[in-house]
């Protein structure tokens, strides 16, 4: 009875996380914003909100959320095996959080964001793990079942809303609150289905789709930040099955030297790059001016944002989470950042190409701009892809033991 009492209590948690994670889903088209040149168009909070909610009402949903997460943690934590060194250091984080806004006399709430925003999906990842280990439950079928409401949403939004606007051109509308969240999701649910494709053997099936996915999203919205993690990965999927793919590919890597001396020749990289090399530049002098407690701490929340002539006069990030990290919360938190990302990758029982080229991915877009760590939305499904990975590729390595 006690063992049913527990199991039925974790049954419970899973699905009250669930169905809000899908309410986030379904009502994050009610903070997709107008750029100033679509300012004839009617918004989707205007135009398509029959209850009257706040444009913010998805996002809010982390406020029933985090205590849940926190809840469940606690009351789990001697289960979460080698994930509990990982929570240990969460915590820390957000100790960080509050000695740097009580330091440099910020609000509370905007420092704990940043360590909200990057362990709520992490955490939503040891939930999943947990359940599947504690159940026996496969994750597949919630998978799959979140992977066609984002198909069901992101069609509907092609179908009736405004389009999204980037770099001064339209393409096709959005239903995930911003064109580069809305982005960063169906890279995941692409991740999610061309897996499984690859795990059914179906291996012709796979690389057509992941070469159509890409055409989609480059011709659909040209997000290149979402869009390189996806290259990133495709490659890699397509490496492990094609030997043809593998010889044409170490050919390209023998003349990789030459064609990025030409790359760099060749190319304006700060055009290229929208600024960043510049807005770097003037980071670099920000920290220059740092003393050590704020070397150490950080300057908090909004110290990031800066007027510059990189981005017209107005105030800007450094377009970088890592970066970021090390302006607003200080060198210690970075490492911990650091160590985290470093943990997750090693703590399945093996080694796998497709989970490392995943989290690396999520790396590199932090480091190059505000990733999937800054957008806790596409973060939560990223990272339940990516327990149905480590489930998958630790069952197989067990049945080989």
């Amino acid at each position: 009875m006690k063992f049913s009492l527990k199991l039925n209590l974790l049954e419970f948690s899973f699905s009250c996380i669930i169905v809000l994670l899908w309410i986030k889903l379904v009502f994050s088209y009610l903070s997709v914003k107008l750029t100033y040149f679509q300012k004839e168009l009617t918004s989707n909070v205007e135009a398509f909100n029959p209850l009257g909610l706040h444009e913010d009402f998805s996002n809010n949903i982390e406020i029933v959320l985090l205590p849940l997460m926190l809840i469940i943690i606690i009351r789990y934590f001697k289960y979460y095996g080698k994930f509990k060194e990982i929570i240990l250091v969460s915590f820390c984080m957000f100790m960080l959080n509050i000695i740097t806004a009580i330091i440099n006399n910020k609000s509370l709430l905007e420092s704990l964001n940043y360590s909200m925003k990057l362990f709520l999906p992490i955490y939503l990842f040891f939930f999943l793990v947990l359940y599947n280990n504690r159940t026996g439950k496969s994750l597949k079928p919630l998978l799959n079942k979140t992977i066609k409401l984002c198909l069901v949403l992101s069609i509907l939004a092609i179908l009736f809303f405004n389009p999204s606007f980037n770099r001064l051109r339209n393409y096709l509308p959005i239903f995930f609150s911003g064109i580069h969240t809305h982005n960063y999701i169906l890279v995941s649910v692409f991740i999610g289905i061309s897996y499984q494709i690859y795990r059914n053997g179906k291996y012709k099936m796979m690389t057509a789709f992941l070469l159509g996915s890409i055409l989609f999203l480059f011709f659909g919205y040209n997000v290149r930040t979402p869009l390189i993690m996806y290259l990133i990965y495709a490659t890699t999927m397509i490496f492990l099955v094609s030997d043809i793919f593998k010889v044409l590919f170490l050919k390209i890597l023998v003349l990789a030297p030459l064609f990025l001396f030409l790359f760099f020749l060749i190319i304006d990289l700060n055009e290229l790059s929208s600024g960043r090399l510049d807005m770097y530049v003037k980071k670099i002098d920000q920290l220059a001016n740092y003393n050590f407690i704020e070397w150490v701490f950080g300057k908090g929340a909004g110290a990031d944002l800066i007027i510059t002539d990189v981005w017209w006069w107005e105030k800007k990030g450094a377009h970088s989470d890592v970066i970021t990290y090390l302006v607003e919360n200080g060198l210690l938190y970075l490492l911990l950042f650091v160590y985290t990302f470093i943990k997750i990758t090693i703590s399945s029982q093996k080694i796998n190409a497709i989970y490392l080229v995943i989290l690396s991915g999520c790396f590199f877009t932090s480091t190059i701009s505000n990733g999937i760590f800054s957008r806790p939305i596409a973060g939560y499904l990223l990272f339940m892809v990516l327990a149905y990975i480590y489930v998958d590729i630790n069952n197989r390595t067990q049945k080989t033991i």
